[in-house]
């Protein structure tokens, strides 16, 4: 059985990973730019859901806040309860939610700088360096989450072998 201690070390963690993905949503999800660029081009607008790696990063907040959001009500009921819960269901979505937020992160945040530079060269100019850093903010965020839902996944593993 786990300490009451590690348990609530988790559910502080998986808090912190909720609000983090929480976070990271808004911020990626609400990302758009509008730029009036000179010559034939006109007016053009890019919103997150133009980038193929900023879709998924916001595809993997939102499975990563909903399955930390399960865990987080599963917590709370074996904490209250005093249960020892299924020590194995904790460590697989713990580890699923490592990978899943790792991956997401990893996209977001490659996609933005391999962007950056791409655009900075075939249009000579930075007109979209706020939408890649408001991007890139966002999949730092997430970066910061799978560090929290790393944490965990030791926790969860640790508390399987005792």
């Amino acid at each position: 059985m786990a300490s009451k201690g590690l348990r609530i070390a988790s559910l502080i963690l998986r808090n912190l990973t909720f609000i983090l993905t929480f976070i990271s949503l808004l911020i990626v999800a609400t990302n758009s730019k509008t730029v009036l660029i000179d010559g034939t081009v006109g007016e053009v607008k890019v919103k997150f859901n133009n980038v193929a790696s900023y879709r998924y990063l916001v595809a993997t907040a939102v499975i990563g806040g909903a399955l930390s959001l399960l865990q987080i009500v599963f917590n709370i009921y074996h904490l209250i309860t005093n249960g020892e819960g299924t020590p194995l269901f904790y460590m697989f979505s713990d580890q699923l939610l490592t990978y899943l937020l790792l991956s997401g992160a990893s996209a977001g945040l490659g996609a933005g700088i391999d962007l950056r530079v791409n655009i900075k060269e075939l249009l000579e100019g930075t007109y979209f360096n706020s939408f890649f850093d408001k991007a890139n903010a966002g999949s730092a965020i997430l970066l910061l989450a799978f560090v929290c839902a790393a944490i965990v996944s030791v926790l969860s593993s640790l508390a399987l072998i005792r």
